[in-house]
């Protein structure tokens, strides 16, 4: 593994007014958060993953399922010549971190899993060396974050293949119906990004 680049530290994002809308968020309303998925909405912002779905109907749909809901968060980069993901969270972890507690605050989430490519081991070392500081000293209540390693497979940036490697079974897609959206991690509704 090559020497990471010299990433914002939780101290330096915290102090740079990093996790702020996080704790607003957790400090506020439930018509805060729908007010978060309305502009989510109106932004249009589409996942990248090949179907286009919009995020903001996504963290509706889940919003509306039934608790306990889960997150699944795919920084595998399965796709050949992608660094995407390993160049912005070598910089800015917490930039990353703050993004996924604000969808998992707002969807009312009890549970992060975040599926990490197995080659990044500099990038799983720093990320669980953040995720402790993070622990030790956090802006509001969170939900347990899980770091899981990928499996290595392409296959896997399918949702629900990467759901069934997250549990430990050989990283297959599933069959539909039911969506992840409905029954992912555990059998329970999961938000997946």
């Amino acid at each position: 593994d090559a020497p990471l680049p010299k990433c914002r530290n939780y101290c330096e994002y915290r102090t740079e007014g990093g996790y702020e809308l996080l704790k607003k968020l957790d400090a506020g309303s439930q018509a805060e958060k729908d007010d978060v998925i309305r502009i989510l909405e109106a932004s249009q912002l589409r996942g990248l993953g090949g179907a286009g779905f919009p995020a903001g109907r996504k963290w509706r749909i889940l919003r509306d399922q039934p608790e306990p809901r889960m997150f699944a968060v795919n920084i595998d980069e399965g796709e050949p010549g992608t660094f995407k993901d390993r160049h912005f969270l070598e910089r800015d972890p917490h930039r990353f971190l703050e993004g996924m507690l604000i969808a998992a605050k707002v969807v009312g989430i009890a549970e992060v899993y975040i599926y990490l490519r197995d080659e990044y081991a500099g990038i799983r070392a720093m990320l669980e060396r953040e995720l402790g500081e993070l622990l030790v000293d956090p802006p509001c209540r969170l939900p347990p974050i899980h770091l899981r390693r990928g499996a290595g497979a392409y296959i896997c940036g399918e949702e629900s293949a990467m759901i069934e490697s997250i549990e430990g079974k050989r990283g297959m897609p599933r069959l539909r119906p039911p969506y992840v959206a409905e029954s992912g991690l555990f059998g329970r509704p999961t938000l997946e990004h």
